[in-house]
């Protein structure tokens, strides 16, 4: 498998996602690629978007047939209040959840339990948080 297939399934996921969905509540809107979902890195002018960046996880296991990938979500929201509300709805959503990663039979777990506040930009007009993610697979034979 291939990297770049898991953001793919992430942002499948969160494409679909409805304006009721807690993920789209807290944002404000909905998610959509390329406006405000973005894979591996934003544009600068961004200032509310979700976006999936993929990194090596562990090694596979002897028997090759178990394997994990690591995501990265990054949001960047214009209060603290929303960065934090949108980013613990992403963990409690994606954690355990195996329809989203579903065509590559892998499960979502979360690494931490709450958001991380990255960074803070523009005199704090713009906050960053993210959360980590292991997608854990099973080759089927």
């Amino acid at each position: 498998m291939q990297m770049s297939t898991i953001p793919n399934e992430f942002s499948k996921y969160f494409n679909n996602l409805t304006a009721t969905h807690p993920i789209c509540d807290a944002l404000g809107t909905t998610l959509n690629e390329g406006s405000n979902l973005f894979i591996y890195t934003e544009p600068v002018e961004a200032t509310m978007c979700v976006t999936i960046i993929p990194y090596g996880g562990a090694p596979p296991e002897p028997d090759n047939y178990k394997y994990e990938t690591g995501v990265q979500v990054r949001l960047k929201a214009n209060s603290r209040k929303r960065a934090i509300e949108t980013m613990q709805a992403i963990i409690h959503d994606l954690h355990g959840n195996g329809s989203v990663c579903a065509s590559t039979n892998g499960k979502v777990m979360a690494n931490q339990s709450s958001p991380i506040i990255f960074e803070i930009q523009e005199g704090g007009e713009r906050i960053i948080t993210i959360a980590n993610f292991r997608v854990k697979h099973i080759k089927l034979a």
